[in-house]
């Protein structure tokens, strides 16, 4: 369901998915907790254009564990530039919903296809990996402050949950 979601670039339907108290963790953002994952794939998907994914491997572990090998391809909206994009997800389940997921991938690879020869030339470099981190976590950090807060006592995790708007 997960990647179904993700394929069709569907973040609402990914994040319903994953518990209150998620945990996520990637090369490019870091830790992440909460909302802040959810506001990660949306600030992301707003991004994109001609997306193909492609599920290479999934495996169950266990009741509780399972790994997904995927690539993913298509352009950035900003900049135009194309990406292609291999990848490896792990889960933690309990129930039906995500707790912890991770993404493993090449930083220095998708330093390069972001920045082209800035990230050919550097993107290998711990200085360069830092400095692009930090700006895409403040990218995330400011997307997430630019959104309408919804009240404490309001369950829905999106305003557009309700039709009595």
């Amino acid at each position: 369901m997960f990647f179904t979601a993700f394929k069709n670039l569907d973040h609402q339907a990914m994040n319903a998915l994953y518990s209150d108290d998620i945990v996520y963790s990637d090369p490019l953002f870091g830790m992440l907790e909460g909302e802040a994952v959810r506001d990660k794939w949306e600030l992301l998907f707003q991004d994109i254009r001609d997306f193909r994914l492609t599920v290479i491997k999934t495996e169950e572990i266990d009741h509780e564990y399972a790994t997904c090998q995927w690539k993913a391809t298509w352009q950035c909206a900003r900049s135009k530039k194309q990406f292609i994009f291999e990848a490896k997800s792990f889960m933690r389940f309990s129930g039906n919903q995500i707790i912890e997921h991770s993404d493993g991938f090449s930083l220095t690879k998708w330093i390069v296809q972001a920045y082209g020869l800035k990230g050919q030339l550097f993107g290998w470099l711990n200085f360069m990996k830092r400095r692009v981190q930090r700006e895409y976590r403040q990218r995330l950090i400011q997307f997430s402050n630019s959104k309408p807060p919804v009240p404490p006592e309001d369950k829905r995790r999106y305003r557009s949950d309700s039709f009595d708007q």
